[in-house]
């Protein structure tokens, strides 16, 4: 074989180590060995026996695709071309969220673990999505280098983009190069079609009628947004990369609840609010066998299975973490509310044409299809809430159900290219619906790669400075990386490997 079968037990597998790789690492460096070496064994107890069941399962597939080794090479120069326009590595200019990505990893590479701060008016420990930048802040301890650190990140993003995008071509049977590639760009371009819903909104006379202004919001005076992917990475690389993968893996485990907490629990610490959205799609189909099937017990037996009752154990010290920032003091502003459109509905139906409109062109693909109906479901009902600043809730919490949208949309492209001559116009409307998707995406690459490249990497700075409720920062600085009176929290307190004594 000359290349890489992304069917083999031995790829998927490689994805579940990525995944796990951060998680070992906040384990190792954040939590004391009494608790940490449990939790990992029990942990890599899961993962042998789930890479027991994929051996046994290839014993008996018959479905083959080998990635040949150049094709490999280029799909691997593309993610790095992504990557770096993404702003990983700051070789490009990077995005406004890059403050805080740089900030977050430079306290990892600089200080000790668990990282706390300690100003004039609060005690903080740093208590943040913090997985994804672990592994690249080990190599800046390494070397005592932000810089080492920064090529490190880009690195690991890199290696897990290249495996999202081989996955891809496994869900879509990207069989052919011509598949690949169209498959490669609507994974770098692929947003809701909010060109047409932006246009749609400006036509009503209540929103603003220039299209190009807000970019990807519906509108300069509402806070709602579904990310297209390049925008995921390029503004929040945490919430993408590995929420993703896992995304993938659960399309094609679906019908396994056995192995849901497998796959979606180490989002604890990639991507909290992903994992939400993930975790309402697992509920969805729960729900859906509960009302359908005639043997509930068995249906328990699965979602208490022993996989997914030991990965819950292995996992209660993140959530106790993380619980730290989601459970402090907020303020008003940044906190979880119900959002009533009343006379304003307009903006929401709008909001939710720029992605329903694929959904009418598709329907008939996957009306049987029970995922295709939990993604439409959860984009419909997202809006209604919202948390933090800028709306990060229903931002984020869509970004599964976006990313599984872009499959459907890529598997029935190609089927209906493969049935042009009968119906032209159904695969002719879906083409210029994904095209008016890309606009925007498009438009922030281009201004990305008409900057300037600079070998320098970006300034480290630190969180030491927002770690403050005293009102001197703003609320989304304040309030989203934090657990204030740390000392007195259950994960310092009890799990940490710092000594509660130590300041």
């Amino acid at each position: 074989m000359s290349g890489v079968d992304i069917y083999s037990n031995r790829f998927t597998f490689a994805c579940y180590i990525y995944i796990y790789l951060g998680i070992a690492v906040f384990f190792l460096g954040w939590v004391r060995a009494i608790f940490a070496i449990p939790a990992l064994l029990l942990l890599g107890f899961c993962l042998w026996r789930h890479w027991g069941t994929l051996r046994e399962r290839e014993e008996s597939r018959r479905e083959s695709l080998v990635i040949g080794w150049w094709t490999l090479a280029a799909a691997g120069v593309f993610c790095i071309f992504l990557c770096l326009v993404a702003g990983q590595g700051a070789f490009f200019v990077q995005a406004g969220d890059w403050e805080k990505h740089n900030f977050v990893l430079n306290d990892l590479v600089m200080s000790r673990w668990p990282v706390c701060y300690h100003n004039d008016d609060s005690d903080a420990m740093l208590t943040y999505y913090v997985a994804q930048y672990l592994v690249p802040a080990l190599f800046g301890k390494v070397f005592s280098s932000f810089r080492a650190a920064e090529v490190a990140l880009l690195v690991c993003n890199v290696v897990g983009i290249l495996g999202v995008l081989l996955l891809v071509f496994r869900v879509v049977r990207a069989d052919t190069g011509k598949k690949r590639v169209v498959s490669a760009l609507i994974f770098a371009l692929f947003g809701t079609c909010l060109f047409l819903g932006k246009a749609l909104y400006g036509a009503t006379g209540i929103g603003s009628a220039d299209i190009s202004g807000a970019r990807e919001w519906i509108s300069n005076s509402y806070q709602l947004q579904y990310r297209t992917l390049f925008t995921c990475l390029r503004w929040a690389f945490p919430q993408a990369v590995v929420p993703w993968m896992a995304t993938l893996l659960f399309l094609e485990e679906h019908k396994n609840v056995r192995v849901y907490a497998l796959i979606a629990a180490p989002l604890v610490l990639y991507a909290t609010f992903p994992l939400v959205g993930i975790a309402a799609l697992m509920v969805g189909v729960v729900l859906s066998r509960a009302f359908t099937e005639k043997d509930p017990k068995a249906l328990a037996k699965e979602v208490f299975s022993p996989s997914n009752v030991a990965v819950a154990v292995a996992f209660l010290i993140p959530v106790v973490y993380i619980l730290g920032n989601l459970s402090g003091e907020k303020v008003p502003e940044v906190g979880f509310a119900h959002v009533d459109f009343g006379i304003n509905a307009t903006v929401y139906f709008c909001f939710v044409a720029a992605f329903l409109v694929y959904t009418v062109v598709i329907f008939e693909m996957y009306k049987k299809d029970l995922l295709f109906y939990l993604v439409n479901i959860s984009l419909l009902i997202l809006p209604f809430f919202r948390m933090g600043i800028f709306n990060d809730f229903t931002m984020s919490v869509s970004i599964p159900a976006v990313f599984l949208l872009m499959v459907f949309v890529l598997k029935a492209l190609f089927a209906y290219s493969r049935e042009a001559a009968k119906r032209p116009g159904r695969l002719a409307v879906l083409a210029l619906l994904i095209s008016l998707g890309a606009v925007y995406p498009a438009q922030e690459m281009a201004e990305v790669v008409k900057a300037p490249i600079s070998f320098a990497g970006a300034m480290p700075g630190s969180l030491d400075d927002w770690a403050r409720r005293d009102g001197s920062v703003g609320a989304a600085e304040a309030y989203n990386y934090f657990a204030y009176d740390h000392e007195e929290q259950l994960f310092y307190r009890y799990f940490s490997r710092r000594d509660i004594s130590a300041k």
